[in-house]
């Protein structure tokens, strides 16, 4: 408990010192970036302090007690970074994780469709490759913030024969690129929280393929796999 109040007491110095009212929002959010307090528990090569819960959390309960803004939240920082820091190389933490912490870049999600929500296995969006990159059609639906997001999440079937379960990629996809339409879905409290999003022939890069992709022989496996079970 000792080290605990040592903490709170160390950021609640570091925060008097550095806070400015009159500072903006963007600068605040590079001051608390640089000193790994906007993601304490994030490992220490990928902008965090590599803390453990409990001491992420008193980080953040001694910025609230100090009525100071956080540092910026969203699925970026929930979803996005968490998997590029499990699943993604070095060049792809560097690429991604700055603009996430620093609130410059939002993200989204597409995963579920207007048929495959909870299954997402069922999903039809597909990626062709072609030519370094891939070549992305499809439509996906209830994407929060869509259209407030500059980056999404995004699966598309890469490997059309493969078993349903398989053959599906995650890809950092721009959202501002042509091809990219994103529809508010109207609440009856008037809100457009959700969306749907129509991608017509956007493009990816290959290395914006977080996670790497299955190698044939495993896809092969599954497929027999699939086949036993389906008898």
């Amino acid at each position: 408990m000792g080290d605990l109040q040592e903490l709170r007491a160390e950021v609640v110095s570091w925060l008097r010192r550095h806070w400015n009212s009159e500072m903006p929002m963007r600068e605040w959010w590079h001051l608390l970036a640089a000193s790994g307090y906007a993601v304490p528990d994030w490992p220490t090569h990928c902008m965090g302090l590599g803390m453990t819960s409990r001491e992420a959390v008193v980080v953040r309960d001694a910025i609230a007690s100090e009525r100071l803004p956080g540092p910026p939240a969203g699925i970026g920082v929930m979803m996005a970074g968490p998997t590029i820091i499990a699943h993604g190389t070095d060049d792809q933490r560097s690429r991604y994780l700055p603009a996430i912490v620093t609130g410059e870049s939002n993200w989204c999600q597409l995963f579920s469709e207007p048929e495959a929500g909870s299954d997402l296995a069922g999903l039809r969006t597909t990626a062709r490759h072609a030519d370094g990159g891939w070549i992305v059609n499809g439509q996906k639906v209830w994407s929060s913030n869509a259209h407030l997001a500059d980056m999404a999440m995004l699966l598309a079937r890469t490997d059309a024969v493969a078993p349903k379960h398989a053959g599906i990629t995650w890809f950092a996809f721009d959202m501002m690129q042509p091809g990219v339409d994103v529809r508010p879905l109207r609440e009856m409290t008037g809100r457009s929280l959700f969306n749907e999003v129509f991608i017509s022939d956007a493009t990816v890069r290959d290395d914006a393929i977080v996670g790497g992709m299955l190698r044939a022989e495993e896809i092969e496996v599954l497929r027999w796999l699939y086949r036993s079970l389906s008898r």
